[in-house]
């Protein structure tokens, strides 16, 4: 048995004068020139035999010489196909057996890979590449048809498709990419970074207060400079189920190789039945995720009769974590720590803790500064709230082709404001208080409230409609609408849900449910209180399901 990871005693610093908190400094563990593969291709080299992935659906396991030698070959087809340093990829695709090669061989041929998660449909995937504009796609076998008729519909019909699973007859795979059997990863070099610390290896998506997704940059340098460390999961069996469209996705593929980890990955979304089946059957010790996966595995009639033992470290994050869930599943996981991590898109970790009755989020990780500020911009002390502002060591490349959105978000000293409201206590642990936007999460995706009241809106009989999320201790928040409707009107909340599931994402149904009243709460300036409206809705939602 592998020993357990060692949980890092953090101490977060706080100069009264300037009133910045920060976290230790350290030596960054890599150059920051360094690419992201020459690091992995480093590790998986210098460990050949170790087995580095298995697969739970399909059974196969790679050895990091097998991870080492795909990676070589794909980045060699793609200098083949003359891709250039920048060329964009997209990647729509569950975590699959040759995902890893994939990556790690685009980035060594200094690509960016612009990721989505399977779940989306025809207009997300849409709305995605007509941004990012990918000069190839990949995507599982059972989307081509609807990736393909997306890119179609946004002028990209010469992006050539090529699948990572369930391949379709006609259609390039993967495979194509393995066929040169004469490399010698040991043999190949990567090439610098034409960009050196500024050059993009990601977009991921994130929501904006708008509701339309805005592509997040991270750069190979930033990752790198974010909680990377050398073996620091030396032989602990890993798992995570999010694809590459979350950061967490990207952690567990980056870090669980550089980290000598066991990566257990599964081709298929969370569900409760895999996660027992797979700590049992590979003796996890390390899980990766949001908590609905906590709450989920706490709330089935099985745990009781399933060995957690082996779990050492839960790691969550993603959205608000409640001691209290912990708590219930160290019940029955007795050996593990449960890991509160908070964090975001642009500013990768922030702060981290073990979880803890009051909830804090924790110190915050080596090299991060940290400011509350005021509405005027004024930074505030301790015990004081006000929005949370994030200085990281290296620059942030800002929202892909999104200089305005950029500029809103990250200022000349390199402050990036999350739009998070938080304070320190006396000891420096950061504490979360609300959002300062309304962007909430369903099952870890965002949803706007915004973008589902400007679709209800289109709807003749809705006179005004403020959407809300409801609090769930699975879900995170679902979805819910008031509605004040037209004078006359007889429409329907059937008629309401169904026009939103027509125009959108699965994550924006109304499944928090649609409310009639007759007015909002407003302010003195007419402005709807949507803090109260919330409260309505949560009233209305308890009532409606305590009668059912």
């Amino acid at each position: 048995m592998s020993d357990p990871i060692e949980i890092p005693a953090r101490k977060t610093l706080y100069d009264p004068e300037t009133k910045i908190w920060s976290g230790e400094k350290s030596e960054l563990a890599f150059n920051p020139e360094d690419s992201i593969a020459s690091v992995v291709l480093k590790k998986l080299l210098e460990n050949p035999e170790h087995i580095g992935q298995v697969c739970y659906q399909s059974g196969n396991e790679l050895t990091n010489l097998e991870i080492a030698k795909r990676t070589v070959q794909v980045a060699k087809y793609f200098e083949k196909l003359q891709f250039q340093q920048s060329d964009m990829i997209g990647l729509c695709a569950g975590n699959t057996d040759y995902i890893a090669p994939l990556v790690f061989g685009a980035l060594a041929a200094g690509l960016c890979i612009s990721t989505l998660d399977p779940s989306f449909d025809k207009a997300g995937i849409k709305h995605v590449y007509s941004l990012t504009k990918p000069r190839m796609m990949f995507c599982d076998g059972d989307l081509y048809e609807r990736v393909r008729e997306a890119l179609d519909e946004c002028d990209l019909g010469a992006t050539k498709i090529y699948t990572m699973s369930n391949h379709v007859e006609g259609v390039p795979s993967i495979m194509e990419f393995f066929e040169d059997e004469s490399v010698n990863p040991n043999d190949y070099r990567v090439q610098p970074l034409k960009d050196g610390v500024h050059q993009t290896a990601f977009i991921v998506c994130t929501s904006g207060t708008t509701g339309l997704p805005k592509g997040v940059c991270i750069s190979h340098a930033c990752f790198l400079s974010m909680n990377m460390s050398e073996n620091g999961f030396k032989d602990q069996n890993f798992l995570c189920f999010s694809t590459l469209y979350w950061v967490s996705g990207l952690f567990t593929l980056i870090q669980g190789t550089i980290g000598c980890a066991r990566r257990i990955i599964s081709s298929k979304a969370f569900n409760v039945e895999d996660f027992f089946n797979i700590v049992e059957r590979y003796k996890v010790n390390m899980t990766m995720g949001p908590p609905s996966q906590i709450a989920l595995a706490v709330s089935s009639d099985k745990i009781g009769s399933v060995d957690l033992s082996s779990l050492t470290a839960c790691m969550i994050g993603g959205s608000a974590v409640s001691h209290s869930l912990t708590e219930k599943f160290r019940k029955y996981a007795t050996n593990a720590w449960c890991l509160v991590g908070y964090g975001s898109s642009e500013t990768s970790g922030i702060a981290a803790t073990a979880s803890v009755p009051s909830n804090a989020v924790g110190k915050l990780v080596d090299n991060v500064e940290v400011k509350i500020i005021d509405d005027e911009g004024n930074a505030l002390g301790p015990q004081e709230s006000g929005e949370i502002c994030v200085r990281t060591p290296l620059p942030w490349a800002g929202y892909f082709g999104n200089p305005t959105a950029t500029k809103e978000k990250y200022d000349s000293e390199r402050w990036i404001y999350t739009g998070d409201v938080g304070y320190f206590n006396e000891e420096g642990e950061l504490f979360l208080v609300d959002r300062k936007c309304d962007i909430r999460k369903y099952n870890n995706f965002h949803f706007s409230p915004t973008d589902i009241e400007n679709v209800i809106s289109e709807l003749p009989q809705v006179a005004d409609v403020c959407v809300v999320g409801i609090p769930h201790s699975v879900h995170g928040f679902l979805p819910a609408a008031c509605v004040i409707k037209r004078a006359n009107s007889d429409i329907k909340e059937s008629e309401i849900y169904q026009h939103v599931v027509e125009r959108m994402q699965d994550f924006e149904y109304l499944r928090g449910g649609v409310y009639f009243v007759d007015d909002f709460p407003q302010t003195a300036s007419g402005k709807t209180i949507r803090r109260k409206v919330t409260e309505m809705c949560e009233r209305l939602w308890n009532e409606k399901n305590a009668t059912n």
